[in-house]
Order: structure tokens, then sequence, then C-alpha cells
């Protein structure tokens, strides 16, 4: 239960308290229509505010361009930031800890060498295994079957979710989230092709850097570095089912959706934000501030910031336009063999 109390205790100029009773209670967050008195509603919209009081919900977070009525038994916070002031609120009902409850904080059925060090509140769950030396910060909570191999650092707070594998040597930041299956510090994939011969393996002997503030989805695989170190910078969000290989660097901030692939050796830079599905091919450098549509493909450097899409990449309008353009070709084709034959006209 949620009282509108605790919503005008969260700091900063997020929220802004306008009227109605702060002793309030919620359970849940729900949209304008399926509004109830136990519930809590954002609304940028004016129709949307009169369907939340209709539906009689007893808190309503209102984007500050609304007019408020003055009489009515909601209690009302105004907001320049509709999705800010969600993802600020939403924080108070995630329940996500509850999934890691039980009656130890180590499991007794967990695995934990002598030599790890876990900090204070750290949670341990069912059939994990903490290697040698393993350190982990303070307020740490570790799923089932968690793996986390010697020599490993994870940073406080940080959450690494059932059946992730944190690789030998490996770190991981503090305030990080790594959901289920991912595997950070898997080997790179380095291989000597021999003409007579089945290739050989160039054993890999880096590790995996994740800074501060990184999350990184469902079923993600990030490759330990040949020698030196893969590094995800802090602020990162990498989306489920992606790929990162070895000796890669994601700058800082980055938004990464689902399926993107990176091959060995690239480099990329600050506040790159990619679509679903794009592939980036290996030795790249791309700059700061750059944008990718969903589906493209990155074969050369990329050296000025800006949007971009397609395969060949181009600057984003000319991909859209050259899209747009696909669908008329075979229209164009017919039309242009036409003209051909009138004009007879070979082909050569």
């Amino acid at each position: 239960m949620i009282t509108a109390a605790k919503i005008h205790e969260i700091p900063g100029d997020v929220l802004h308290y306008v009227q109605g009773p702060l002793g309030a209670k919620v359970q849940k967050v729900l949209p304008p229509d399926l509004a109830n008195p136990e519930a809590l509603v954002f609304v940028s919209k004016q129709d949307q505010l009169e369907q939340a009081l209709k539906q009689n919900a007893s808190i309503v977070v209102a984007h500050k361009s609304l007019k408020i009525p003055e009489k009515s038994h909601a209690c009302f916070f105004t907001t320049p930031h509709i999705p800010l002031a969600m993802a600020t609120i939403g924080s108070l009902f995630d329940k996500k800890i509850q999934r890691f409850q039980q009656d130890e904080h180590i499991h007794p059925k967990s695995c934990v060498h002598p030599t790890a060090q876990l900090g204070k509140n750290v949670v341990v769950g069912p059939c994990a295994v903490i290697g040698a030396e393993v350190k982990i910060g303070d307020n740490c909570l570790i799923g089932a079957n968690v793996v986390i191999e010697s020599h490993a650092h994870i940073g406080h707070n940080t959450i690494i979710h059932p059946q992730v594998l944190v690789g030998a040597y490996c770190e991981v930041g503090a305030f990080c989230e790594i959901q289920p299956h991912a595997t950070i510090g898997s080997d790179g994939f380095g291989f000597v092709p021999l003409k007579e011969s089945h290739p050989v393996k160039i054993p890999q002997i880096g590790k995996v850097v994740i800074e501060d503030h990184v999350e990184i989805g469902a079923n993600c695989t990030i490759d330990r570095a040949a020698l030196t170190e893969t590094r995800i910078r802090a602020g990162t969000k990498i989306d489920n089912l992606c790929h990162i290989a070895h000796n890669c660097e994601i700058g800082e901030n980055s938004l990464i959706a689902a399926g993107f692939m990176v091959a060995g050796s690239s480099k990329i830079g600050r506040n790159f934000m990619v679509g679903g599905n794009t592939v980036v091919a290996d030795h790249i450098e791309i700059t700061d501030n750059v944008m990718l549509a969903g589906l493209s493909g990155v074969t050369n450097d990329i050296t000025e910031p800006g949007p971009y899409g397609g395969y060949p990449l181009q600057p984003l309008k000319e991909s859209l336009k050259n899209l747009a353009n696909t669908v008329h070709l075979t229209k164009m084709r017919k039309q242009l063999s036409r003209i051909m034959k009138h004009l007879n006209l070979s082909e050569e």
C-alpha cells in the first residue's frame, strides 16, 4: 500500500503536490480507463484526466498543462515530464525484491567458497555457486542457479537474476541489473584457420568490465577479451538477445535494442542509440551521439554524429527515401523495358 504522503516525500522537481488528501492510499498503477479507488493514474491529456476521475482514481499524476478541478476526492500531483514521473513513482510499486525473499540470506543449498567475500545484506539464492576470491558488495541480490566464477567482483546494490553466469575475473559495477540467462565473460570467438587441419583456438585470457548503473537483458552474451578487456561503460542499457564480442567497448549511456550484435574489437562512443536487429562489423569505430535505425548494417567507421540507417549505411533521411523507393522497383523496371522497346534499344 502506497500513500500520497510517501509520493510527496520523493525529492527533486519531477513531482509537485497540488491538492487533495495526502492520506490517500493505493495498491497499484493503472491506465485511466481501468482506474479504481485503489489505483494511481498518470494522465497527459484532459480526456484521460476526466476518465480517471470518473473511475474514482485515488491519486492522479497529471501533466502540468492540464486543468485540475478545484473540487475532487482525488489527491493531485503535477509533473512537467510524465515518463520521468512514471519511472520515479514506479519504483515504489516495484516488488522485484520479493522474488528473492527466503528464510536465510545465504540459501543452504547454495555453494559459497570459503575465500569469497560477501558484503552486508547479500542474498544468495538456492543452487547458486560463488567461486574462490569472489568479492560481492553490500545489498546485492544473487538469484537461484547463478554462477559467479573465481576472482569476479560484483559492486554494491547489484541484482543478478537466476541462471546468470559471471565469468572468472570479470567485474560488474554498482547498481547494475543482469536479467536471467545472460552470460558475462564467455570466451571470445578467436581461432587460427589452417588449410590442412581444424582451426586452432586462441586462448581468451582477458575479462569483461561492466561499469555502474548498467542493465543487461535476458539471454545476452558479452565475450571476454582475448588479452585485455571488453568494457560496457556506465549508464548503458542493453535489451534482450544482444551479443557483444571480445575486445569491444560500448560508450556511456547507450540504449541498445534487442537483437543488436557487434563483432570483435569495435569501439562505440557515448549516447549511442540503436534499433533492433542491427549489426556492427569488427574493428569499427563509431563516434559519440550516433543513432542507428533498426535492421541497419555498419561496415565502415562512423565519424560524424547523427541518425543513420539501412545497408549499406546512409544518413537516415536518405536511407528512408531509398527504402520507400524499393517498393516501386518492379514497376519502374517494367516501364523502363517498355521505353527501351519503343525506342528500339537493346538491353546491352
